[in-house]
């Protein structure tokens, strides 16, 4: 790490202790000498990983708090882009979504990365006009990135959710098994958590639109496992979905009722999502 990296990690240490009205004798202990965090704060020093994550640990903040401040509080790029999709996607702005292709190119200096990037935004347009082509060459690289990683983060998780339609039935469902075990770990993390259940839901509406009811009633089931009672857009789509599979299985609840639901939602103050889910639904029934 170079000294200008150094001086504003320190620099920044020194401000949120400071902030939160402690000193370095607070800080300091068995494994960090005062010496140690006043040259780390100065600059002079690096503290190795293990010690500066005591002493972040020492402060009451979490590692990824740390970073996010590290970034001068902005999200990452793909959560940016993810975002910006989203919203061109919801306007059906294909030129928009071109726009958003060209403007992506290169930024990231790992070219893995671009290309996943650009893929994101092709799979978007794709879903917007059938006539836009993603070749297979691009569906086998996403396929063999996701396979390849054993430890997902909040960036698989988030290309897993924006890459489901152009996976194989095959690889949807065993990527998605992976996902829910390997994910276990991770859902203590709340924005984590946040993350994996939108997963979970756009696993849960592509395998729908597939027709894999099976599958669609497992991944059901486990997304149920996740949810607490703050999670109350998760619970409320769940609930809608439970009845649109009733509705497409043995016609148990009628189509007047899921759009009673709907209307509920949204007498409820709620039209992003009432929107949300009768867009999906629409989709489902095409």
């Amino acid at each position: 790490m170079d000294e200008q990296k150094s001086l504003e990690l320190g620099e920044l240490f020194r401000e949120l202790r400071i902030a939160r009205g402690l000193k370095l004798k607070d800080v300091a202990g068995d494994t960090l000498s005062i010496s140690q965090l006043s040259k780390f704060e100065n600059g002079q020093t690096m503290l190795s990983a293990d010690k500066l994550l005591v002493a972040i640990a020492k402060i009451h903040m979490s590692f990824s708090e740390f970073g996010h401040a590290l970034n001068n509080y902005q999200e990452p790029f793909f959560f940016k882009l993810g975002k910006s999709v989203a919203k061109l996607h919801a306007k059906h702005d294909i030129e928009g979504l071109k726009g958003l292709l060209d403007s992506v190119k290169g930024h990231e200096t790992f070219e893995v990365y671009d290309q996943l990037n650009l893929l994101v935004v092709k799979v978007a347009l794709r879903s917007l006009d059938s006539n836009y082509e993603i070749l297979e060459k691009e569906k086998e690289f996403v396929t063999d990135y996701l396979y390849g990683i054993e430890g997902w983060t909040e960036y698989e998780l988030y290309l897993f959710g924006n890459t489901m339609s152009i996976l194989s039935d095959d690889d949807l469902i065993f990527l998605g098994k992976a996902f829910i075990d390997r994910d276990k770990i991770y859902l203590s993390l709340t924005s984590h958590h946040k993350t994996a259940e939108l997963t979970c839901l756009n696993l849960i509406l592509s395998l729908l639109e597939r027709r894999k009811m099976y599958y669609v009633k497992y991944f059901m089931d486990e997304l149920e496992k996740m949810l607490n009672y703050q999670d109350m857009f998760a619970t409320t789509c769940l609930h809608f979905l439970k009845k649109v599979v009733a509705y497409l299985t043995d016609q148990s609840v009628e189509l007047a009722e899921l759009e009673h639901d709907i209307e509920m939602i949204t007498a409820l103050g709620n039209p992003t999502v009432a929107n949300i889910l009768n867009i999906n639904l629409k989709r489902l029934l095409q």
